[in-house]
């Protein structure tokens, strides 16, 4: 229950809605318990034709010839009946929907929060998370398991404050109406828990687990969408539809399971009073007048229907842990890099970049990075080529802070970057890689996503010195036009220009290119390498490249291999030094 203790702290703020809703129930309840006076006053009116007269009720007449009228009885005319029919019901009516208005409105404040806190805390967490995980479940804990909740806010507290009451309210009618005869349908009353405890821990179980595999068709769903034109061109739709049809038939057996011990509650509760009443109806038929036997009869159902009620909160309790359990698993995760306590911003320019004896793994024990020596000057050009898995993009990565050294250091101006703002510190860096990540907005939000308040001349002025300036002003509405989802709409080399365009507005001092030409053709490569070459003026640049006709021109470059530099210096240099170097050209360029 601790977790549904904490979900229930997002209620806290929401206080004054709740003390009117609760109000209200208060309210709705002894509104409600008057139901069965109103059986009572009907059936006596029947009775008596022309009046109703209270006189087969000893323990309430007494009471009310006594303090009330000193009378022996009291009676007033049927004509009253149905105004006090309407205002019972209208009563209830109207409590009732204030209480389930102000609890919905606390439900949905409350959901909407706790999908705040959840998307903003998946935005903060590093890198290995999400190397750990799948985007489908980390969605389908955003919107499933975050909706799955809401009933538990609402429903849950709304039946676990009305429901008890009601049952408070209507237990002293059913001793009125049905006098000690009652006793035998309230001796049934905890037999009820049986069911309710039993069946209840078996759908906490079924319902976190059904949970699970429903993430996984959102996974399946998101994998296969996102590489459908792999999926065509490989003749594969059968196969991925037989695969989606295995994961759903196993989501929908849990569903199943899940129904059965939901929906079988409610039976059984009906049963186990049904068995009460029984014993209490046998008993009084016998010796209750009619008017109180059907008001009697009427308290009853009024007194269990509460108790199916919470039958039905239990279970919501039990789906809501098991969501609840999934969504604070996330927000329990803490991010592995963060600010140090004492970190400062980075402001001064920047006038080296070190990599100092830097080592790095994954796993440990498996070395993806050993004994790293890197200086960078300002405005420098540093190129590494090599292998895939040597550890390129991982050298970058640090220096990005995805990941922190397991031993040795990076520095800028001889200052360990994990004792600058995480912040601050990527604020300085601009990156431009080979999968060009565009969002779902035109394309002036794309290039000023960096600087979401420049003006659109700087963004124009961005785009020209981009090349991307002559088909942006061709498309629909030029800057902006929408692109749609990852900018699939255009080109490699469009989208290409737009990421350099973004990465220009953003003006850093220190930009990383990672293989920004490796998915180009010769054309687009051309178009594309003469607006990198504008945006690599006057900065300090890290350029990672399989292709080495892109790097000729840098001023130094590092050869990896396996987690190590084997070589260094200038293109000249490496080709008659020989060795690694020299057999990548040679493959590339046929010689």
């Amino acid at each position: 229950m601790d977790v549904y203790r904490r979900l229930l702290q997002y209620i806290r703020p929401h206080r004054w809605r709740l003390v009117i809703a609760m109000l209200c129930m208060f309210a709705y309840s002894l509104a409600n318990s008057m139901v069965s006076v109103t059986l009572y006053i009907v059936v006596n009116g029947l009775y008596h034709k022309n009046e109703v007269v209270i006189d087969n009720i000893p323990k309430v007449s007494k009471f009310i010839s006594k303090h009330i009228t000193h009378l022996p009885n009291i009676s007033f005319p049927i004509i009253w009946i149905p105004f006090i029919m309407v205002g019972v019901f209208l009563l209830r009516g109207i409590f009732d929907y204030v209480s389930n208005y102000q609890m919905s409105n606390v439900g949905i404040r409350a959901v909407r929060k706790v999908r705040d806190d959840l998307y903003r805390h998946l935005v903060y967490l590093s890198q290995d998370f999400y190397a750990k995980g799948r985007t489908g479940d980390f969605l389908s804990r955003i919107m499933n398991d975050v909706g799955q909740i809401q009933g538990a806010i609402t429903d849950v507290v709304v039946d676990l404050v009305k429901q008890p009451l009601v049952i408070l309210f209507n237990i002293p009618w059913v001793f009125i109406w049905g006098g000690w005869y009652a006793v035998g349908a309230i001796l049934i009353f905890p037999l009820v828990a049986i069911p309710i405890v039993y069946l209840g821990r078996e759908l906490r179980k079924l319902t976190k687990k059904m949970q699970e595999r429903t993430a996984d068709i959102t996974a399946f769903i998101g994998e296969t969408f996102s590489g459908i034109h792999i999926v065509r061109a490989f003749c594969a739709e059968e196969r991925e539809i037989s695969r989606f049809e295995g994961i759903n038939k196993n989501v929908f057996e849990f569903f199943k399971t899940t129904m059965k011990l939901t929906i079988v509650q409610r039976p059984l509760i009906e049963v186990i009073g049904a068995v009460g009443a029984a014993i209490a109806v046998w008993i009084g038929i016998n010796h209750l007048p009619p008017d109180r036997f059907v008001a009697f009869i009427g308290s009853l159902f009024i007194f269990y229907e509460p108790l199916k009620k919470i039958s039905k909160v239990n279970s919501t309790i039990q789906q809501s842990i098991a969501a609840g359990t999934r969504i604070f698993e996330i927000l329990d995760a803490k991010p592995t890099i963060q600010d140090a306590p004492n970190a400062i911003p980075l402001r001064e320019d920047i006038r080296e970049v070190r990599y100092e004896h830097v080592d790095f793994y994954y796993e440990p024990g498996d070395w993806v990075l050993q004994d790293i020596n890197v200086k960078a000057k300002q405005n420098e050009v540093i190129a590494f080529v090599g292998a895939s898995g040597s550890g390129k993009t991982t050298l970058v990565n640090l220096l990005l802070r995805s990941y922190d050294p397991v031993r040795g250091a990076i520095t800028i101006n001889g200052k360990d970057i994990q004792g600058f703002t995480l912040h601050s510190l990527r604020d300085r860096i601009g990156i431009v890689s080979q999968e060009t990540v565009l969002f779902n907005g035109t394309v002036r939000e794309n290039i000023a996503y960096g600087r979401p308040d420049a003006s659109i001349e700087a963004v124009k002025k961005a785009a020209e010195i981009a090349y991307a300036d002559h088909f942006i002003e061709k498309l629909p509405q030029g800057y902006d036009t929408s692109l749609g989802e990852r900018g699939f709409k255009l080109s490699g080399g469009e989208r290409q220009r737009l990421a350099i365009a973004r990465a220009l507005l953003k003006d850093p001092p220190i930009l990383i290119l990672d293989e920004a030409t490796s998915h180009l053709d010769t054309q687009s490569e051309k178009e594309v390498q003469g607006a990198l070459e504008n945006l690599m003026k006057a900065r300090t640049v890290f350029v990672i490249a399989h292709r080495l006709s892109t790097i000729q021109k840098a001023d130094r470059i590092l050869v990896m291999d396996k987690g190590k530099i084997v070589q260094e210096g200038t293109n000249e240099f490496l080709l008659r030094l020989g060795g690694m170097y020299k057999k990548l050209y040679d493959l590339q360029f046929n010689l």
